[in-house]
């Protein structure tokens, strides 16, 4: 039965690309969320700033998942402009971030209820809303066959 349910989401190539594309951004999420905790919490950094240092090291990690794994280009031969265009997507997409993250953090109330917390909740917001777009993006323009 399992077995079954899986071939069904192979053989749905838009369903199974998502999955992975799912898969290939929790490592990203991983990445920027303990490169954010560590900037944050031990290097006491302010939240915009180690924002920009970890979601730019997750860019480099899911660009070259999706390349090469979700999107299965690694042969296209056009590492470059897709690189171009992955950071273009990833960029737009990261300023959403941080204004969703700014939005929450400094209009909300969270903190009452999250405490020291509110940032991680905003910061989890916000990477549920972009991975839409970001998917979207990413397959209609930056690897479209």
């Amino acid at each position: 039965m399992i077995n079954n349910n899986f071939f069904r989401i192979e053989k749905n190539s838009t369903l199974s690309e998502f999955i992975r594309y799912c898969v290939v951004g929790i490592t990203g999420t991983i990445i920027d969320v303990g490169i954010y905790t560590i900037l944050t919490r031990v290097a006491h950094l302010y939240y915009i700033y180690a924002t920009c240092i970890s979601v730019f090291i997750a860019i480099i990690n899911n660009f070259l998942l999706n390349k090469y794994w979700t999107f299965k280009k690694g042969k296209s031969g056009k590492f470059g402009i897709e690189y171009i265009k992955f950071f273009i997507v990833s960029v737009a997409n990261y300023l959403l971030h941080i204004g969703i993250m700014y939005s929450i953090v400094e209009f909300t109330k969270l903190d009452i209820i999250f405490g020291a917390y509110e940032d991680y909740i905003a910061k989890f917001i916000a990477i549920v809303i972009i991975t839409i777009s970001n998917y979207i993006g990413n397959k209609y323009w930056t690897f479209k066959d």
